[in-house]
Formats: structure tokens, C-alpha cells, sequence
């Protein structure tokens, strides 16, 4: 639709121009009879304006566009297409302050795939790509949508769940990490998570959400893994 309303600029501007002549000579001028050719030159030159605010109009859409995919490029993770830790950063950083202001809740989880580095070591770098991929996939489709999900770095995702209470930010996870525990991984088989869930409590900024839900995380792992720990 762009390409051709650029298409029809020159033309529009062209037929604006003859019409503001034709207008100029009839009532302006008081010239009852007009030859064509006095038409011809303005016709032309509105033409040539037009094809020129064309050009100027596509190329600062072009650099609009390239800005827009940057910016895009900046905030999402390549390989699952989720937000990206700055990203995420940014949207707990939105989301605590709307909490705050309309003192709503709101919880924070980080999950961590459970052995990782031996999924790496015995299929490949390429496979343990896929299974992150895959991983990325499951977690969008268990959460609901008000649920904010993005990878947090490696092998490790973060979920941000505005106007929602400790309880069911912990039903919410819990489901997830049995739904990945039920799900069958090409060529890797199961696989399992650990996450670590809080909740956002007065005077706690995005360092404190995050440090919370790290320490819980660490401990689901030092317990044996394949867990939610909540605090």
C-alpha cells in the first residue's frame, strides 16, 4: 500500500498544481480563455516536485524502517526471539513502577534447564540450541497472556507476571516446570527446570526482584534440581 501511494504522489502533486494555476488564471487573473501550453510547464514542474517528495518520502521511510529493526534487533534474543535481558530489565522496570503507583501486585521467576552444560557436551552446541529453542516455545504456550517471558542469559529465562499474587505465581510456574518435565526433547529426551519465584514487596527496586528470585533458583538447584522454590 505504501509503494503505491508513493507512486501516485507525483501524480496528485502534479494535478494540485495545474488546479491552483487554473484557478489562479480564472478567478484570480480573470482570463476566460487559457492556452493549453500555459498549463504545461506548471503540470510539469508539480510532476517533477512530486517525484522529488516522493524520493525524499521513501528514503526517510527506509531509514525509519532500519531504525525500527534495530531497535528490535537490540532488545530480542536471537535464537528463541524473546525479549532480551536488557529488554527484560526494562519492562520489570515498567512493571515495579505500575505496581507501586497502583499498588497492584506482582511476581518475578527465574528458571534455570537443569544440565545444560551435559546436554551441550553430549549432542552439541547445535542441539542444545534446540532444545532452548524448544524450551522458549513450551514456556510461551504455559503461560497466559499477561505474562511477560524472555531470555535471561544461557540457558536461563525470566517471567514477569503483572497483577499477579505469590500463590498463583507459584501454580503458574509449578504447572510449567511439569509440562517441561512431561515434554519429550529431540534427540535429548526429557528434560527438566528449576526456578526460583518472589514477589514484589515495598521499597524493592529491579536489583532486589532479581536478587530474590536468583537466590530461590540456586537453591531449587543445590536441593536437587527439577523444582520451585518460592520466597
Amino acid at each position: 500500500m505504501r509503494g503505491w501511494r508513493l507512486v501516485l504522489l507525483p501524480v496528485a502533486v502534479a494535478l494540485l498544481t495545474l488546479g491552483v494555476v487554473y484557478l489562479n488564471h480564472r478567478f484570480v487573473l480573470g482570463i476566460r480563455e487559457m492556452d493549453p501550453l500555459h498549463f504545461t510547464v506548471p503540470l510539469l514542474s508539480g510532476f517533477a516536485f512530486g517525484v522529488a517528495l516522493a524520493l525524499l518520502l521513501k528514503f526517510y521511510l527506509h531509514l525509519r524502517d532500519k531504525e525500527r529493526k534495530m531497535k528490535e534487533l537490540a532488545l530480542t534474543d536471537e535464537l528463541t526471539g524473546l525479549p532480551n535481558r536488557r529488554a527484560l530489565v526494562e519492562m520489570l522496570e515498567h512493571e515495579i513502577e505500575r505496581a507501586r503507583r497502583h499498588r497492584r501486585p506482582l511476581a518475578l521467576a527465574l528458571l534455570d534447564l537443569d544440565d545444560f552444560k551435559h546436554i551441550n557436551d553430549t549432542y552439541g552446541h547445535l542441539v542444545g540450541d534446540l532444545v532452548l529453542s524448544e524450551l522458549a516455545a513450551l514456556i510461551r504456550r504455559n503461560l497466559r497472556s499477561t505474562d511477560i517471558v524472555g531470555r535471561f542469559g544461557g540457558e536461563e529465562f525470566m517471567i514477569i507476571m503483572p497483577d499477579t499474587d505469590f500463590n498463583t505465581a507459584v501454580k503458574v510456574v509449578e504447572r510449567l516446570r511439569f509440562s517441561t518435565e512431561k515434554t519429550y526433547f529431540e534427540p535429548v529426551g526429557s528434560v527438566s527446570i528449576s526456578v526460583g519465584v518472589t514477589e514484589f514487596r515495598e521499597g524493592d527496586g529491579v536489583e532486589d526482584l532479581i536478587a530474590r528470585a536468583d537466590e530461590n533458583l540456586y537453591t531449587a538447584k543445590r536441593e536437587g534440581k527439577n523444582r520451585v522454590i518460592a520466597g
